[in-house]
């Protein structure tokens, strides 16, 4: 079996979702961060396409938070 391995993009397509990107800034642990290298590379995409497809899914309403880990305001 062949398997052709094609670079990932740099950036995702322009206008893909109808807008506009922008660059904003987040701030993540170094476990964090490999695993969204990790997770982006087997799909090959971006990190911030993974971001955003994750966003648009619905996926971030699955993450249950501990009220324990809660900071006050």
């Amino acid at each position: 079996m062949y398997v052709e391995i094609v670079p990932r993009p740099r950036r995702a397509d322009k206008d893909k979702y109808g807008e506009t990107k922008q660059r904003y800034q987040i701030m993540l642990t170094e476990t964090a961060s490999n695993e969204l290298d990790k997770v982006s590379e087997q799909l090959g995409i971006t990190r911030s396409e993974l971001i955003e497809k994750t966003i648009r899914q619905g996926l971030l309403n699955q993450v249950k938070l501990d009220p324990s880990e809660m900071e006050d305001d």
